[in-house]
Order: structure tokens, then sequence, then C-alpha cells
């Protein structure tokens, strides 16, 4: 099979791996990605200044939306690809009804909390599925727009995302880092975040320092490196534990981060959601927090109770090992398809 995905073709993204995945299973697969393309003024000006009138352009002029996503439509037509996967929550939908035939499908799968819908352009368009990984979206989908909605689980790329074949004790002394989170940080998690550092925990940050709204509160927290590929992982796994908050939007949903953690076999302690009594093979009370202070408590419970920590990373990996990872998740995308 001939596949496509509208997306990033950045490294680690959901596309990248989805993309890896398809072709491990022997299916031709290549990423499109928006971004790629010749902006009018891409040779003019910066990459970030380049991005940001591409963005006001998107959002104020539909004929220059219009002709963009018309010329990518150009591209991934040349390619004739049996199925279009589209992950970009702004694409247009003159892109997808240009694109539809017989005999091709094109879904959508949305990656993201909801916030990130920006002008419904997913709802305006005439995909055969929409894939969702909440609950809450999926009701929502269904019932009040009659779409073809299904859910999903994320994942994590057990060829990307591999479990250090060293002991966890030995990797937790070897990095000695007694707690770790990386992404962004919002200001909803800079403020979690200082209420841990407050509390006398020693929390390293690996990312980089946010150019708008911080109150550069935890500057000394910050590695400033992002992490992938194995080091992600070995840093992941030599942590005691790893603090997940998920974002506010995720109504009945977990993130991406939730996913890699498990995978790799790392220590996570993340935000509560009933979903957790469906995708965890323990009791969530062990491994998520209802508050800030519950999560401070518990923090300060699992540094002093290693092997309480190994066990449930253990049969949590396991668990997660037989279940999500994107072969599991591509698998299930085609036979829902089919």
């Amino acid at each position: 099979m001939r596949i496509a995905i509208i997306g990033s073709n950045g490294k680690d993204t959901m596309e990248y791996n989805l993309c890896e995945s398809f072709t491990f299973q022997g299916h031709y697969c290549e990423i499109f990605d928006y971004f790629d393309l010749s902006f009018l003024f891409k040779n003019k000006f910066s990459a970030p200044v380049s991005t940001t009138l591409d963005k006001i352009l998107r959002t104020y002029s539909e004929s220059y939306d219009s002709k963009l996503f018309s010329k990518l439509a150009n591209r991934v037509e040349s390619y004739n690809p049996d199925l279009i996967i589209c992950t970009y929550r702004f694409i247009n939908p003159c892109f997808v009804r240009s694109l539809k035939k017989p005999g091709r499908k094109i879904v959508h799968i949305n990656p993201d909390a909801m916030l990130t819908l920006g002008y419904q352009q997913v709802f305006a368009s005439d995909y055969d599925a929409w894939f969702v990984k909440d609950p809450y979206m999926l009701k929502f989908m269904t019932s009040n727009m009659k779409l073809k909605t299904y859910l999903y689980q994320e994942a994590f790329n057990k060829r990307e995302h591999i479990k250090p074949s060293m002991s966890k004790a030995y990797c937790e002394e070897k990095f000695n880092i007694d707690v770790m989170t990386y992404g962004t940080v919002y200001p909803y998690r800079e403020r979690m975040l200082k209420a841990v550092v407050d509390s006398g925990i020693d929390l390293k940050i690996y990312g980089v320092i946010p150019r708008r709204f911080y109150n550069h509160t935890l500057d000394n927290q910050f590695q400033h490196r992002y992490i992938t590929g194995v080091n992600k992982a070995e840093i992941l796994y030599g942590s005691k534990i790893v603090f997940n908050q998920m974002h506010y939007a995720e109504i009945e949903s977990v993130n991406c981060r939730f996913y890699e953690v498990n995978g790799i076999g790392a220590f996570q302690l993340s935000d509560y959601r009933p979903i957790l009594n469906d995708l965890l093979p323990v009791d969530p009370e062990l491994v998520s927090f209802k508050s800030i202070d519950d999560g401070i408590e518990k923090i300060k419970y699992y540094l002093c109770h290693p092997e309480e920590r190994y066990d449930i990373s253990r049969k949590i990996y396991t668990w997660f090992a037989d279940r999500y990872t994107y072969d599991n998740l591509t698998t299930y995308i085609l036979s829902i398809l089919a």
C-alpha cells in the first residue's frame, strides 16, 4: 500500500513514528509537510519570520491558504497514494476535496488536545474517518455531528524508544536525577513545577526556556537541551521519577509523553485521568496525582522507596510493550479502514 502522511517531518513526531512503523510493515510511506513548501517570501526572510507571515496570511487570506494547500495536494497526487493520513489541524478543506477519488481513503488523526482545532477545518473537511484519542471528543463528534469517528490510543516506537539494557538501579546511579520533566514549559506547567521546587525537590527540565509569559522561576532547573533517541531513553530510564503534567485540555485523554515514558521502562507520576483505569495494569492511584500537593507527597515517598518504583515500572513496561506500540496503532488503523 502507498501511504501519504500530511504533517511534520520532524524527528520523533507522531508522523515520523507512523511512517517508520508503516514502512517496517512493508508499506510505501512518505511524509508531506506543509512547511516544506516554497513560500512566496521564503528566500526573503528568516525561518521564524517566514513562518509568522505564513500563519498571518493563512488566517486572513483564503486565497493564499487555498493556493498553498492546492500546491501541496498536487505533490501528494503525484505520489498517487492509496491512503492519506492527515495530522495537521489547519489543513484547508480544499486539500481533502481535491484528493478524494474512488479507491482512496483520506482520514484525520488528531494527536493533540482539542484546543488546537483552529478554525475547525477538521470538521469542515470531508474525511472518510476521524481518529481521536479523547473519549469526550469521540462522544461529541459521533453524537452531535454524526462523523465516522474512532477512538485510538497513542503509542511509543519500540525501535526508537528503546529500554536500556542496564538495570534501572545502575542507570539511576549513573545519571543521578531525582525528578525530571521535558517539553514546553507553559505557564500552567511553570506554576506546578515551581511548587515542586519550592518543596525542596531536586528537579531537572529538559528543553529550552520559553520566550513568552515565563517568569524565570525555573531558570536553574533547565538543562538547555532537547533529548531524543537513545539519549532520551537513557535519561528517562535513569531518572528516579519522570513527572508528567497533562494539558488542562486533555479532558478524558492522556498525552504522548505518557506512552513514551512507560514504553521506555521509566517510572512516571502523571496527572490523574479516569482513562488510566483502562490503560494501566496497576492501580492508577499508585502512579498519578490529583493535585500538586498529592504529586509532591508521592514524589517524596517514591524517592525513599526505590524497590517499589522498580517493581511498578517493570509491570507497566511489560504491559505497554504488548499493547501500545506504533505497530499496534498502525495495525489498528488499517483494520478499521478495511
